[in-house]
């Protein structure tokens, strides 16, 4: 039988269609006319570009900027995670991006969850990472945050699904004093649907011997890691991950300041971030 081009061609186009790759995650941009390096930010779970609002100013002035909403999140809300969904997945995820933006080498800044991510990332295509900035940093899950999982979890059909996000929300940042963060966080939460979030939830539960093994891998990047001093959660645990990972990483311990230690002490976070930033050559 005679197939003309014409016929190919539509059949081509509907083959596109139907079989055409999921979209990129939402990302936003903001260009530096006067620099060619890129930062590149990813936020945690239940969060979104917003959580970097407070440092979009000053980085600015310095560098190009990439903030992207992980799938579930904020403009990516309705991202499909799609059949085995995992921290990978959501590293190459961003990689995609960054490829389209053609960046060709950047430093990676990621947020609580998203510094798995951004550690990933590193592994993968430790060639397109200039350095990395760890904030809230999630290292290790101790036996507190292991336990919040699994209820979480285990319960997540029975208790209302605000309620679950306003239960994590207080044991992650229990401080009064860091209220704005709370409710930051509990605002992008609204975003994330409830599929979403379970989805996430699945990722942070069981995983704990892959975190930890992950961030005890040698790695010859730059690397600082910036924690708040009342992260009761995780700070103890980037300790010792600093404490063991080489010359090449570093630790400080931003005051005044909880889990979400970028939003808790904006001014101290910027300064100390964009110094190391400016020291490694891109």
């Amino acid at each position: 039988m005679y197939v003309s081009k014409v016929d190919m061609t539509v059949n081509w186009v509907i083959f596109a269609v139907l079989f055409r790759k999921d979209s990129m995650l939402h990302y936003k941009t903001i260009e530096n006319n006067h620099s060619d390096k890129w930062i590149v930010m990813a936020h945690g779970a239940g969060g979104s570009i917003e959580v970097w609002f407070r440092q979009v100013a000053d980085y600015a002035r310095h560098f190009n900027l990439l903030l992207v909403d992980l799938a579930g999140h904020g403009g990516s809300a309705n991202e499909a995670f799609g059949k085995g969904f995992n921290f990978s997945k959501a590293a190459e995820q961003v990689m995609e991006v960054v490829n389209h933006l053609k960046i060709k080498k950047g430093h990676f800044m990621g947020l609580s969850l998203g510094s798995i991510v951004v550690r990933i990332i590193a592994k993968e295509n430790p060639h397109q990472v200039a350095s990395m900035v760890l904030a809230g940093a999630v290292t290790k899950l101790n036996a507190k945050v292991r336990t919040l999982l699994t209820l979480a979890t285990t319960f997540k059909r029975l208790i209302p699904y605000p309620l679950i996000k306003k239960v994590i929300a207080k044991c992650i940042i229990p401080q009064e004093k860091y209220e704005n963060s709370k409710r930051l966080f509990l605002k992008n939460a609204k975003k994330v649907s409830f599929d979403s979030f379970l989805n996430w939830l699945k990722l942070g539960d069981g995983i704990g011997k892959y975190i930890k093994e992950l961030f005890e891998e040698y790695i010859s990047i730059p690397t600082l890691y910036l924690m708040g001093e009342d992260d009761k959660l995780f700070l103890p645990q980037v300790q010792q991950t600093v404490k063991n990972g080489g010359e090449n990483v570093s630790l400080i311990v931003v005051p005044n300041a909880g889990h979400v230690c970028n939003v808790d002490n904006k001014r101290f976070f910027n300064q100390h971030s964009l110094e190391f930033l400016q020291s490694v050559g891109c």
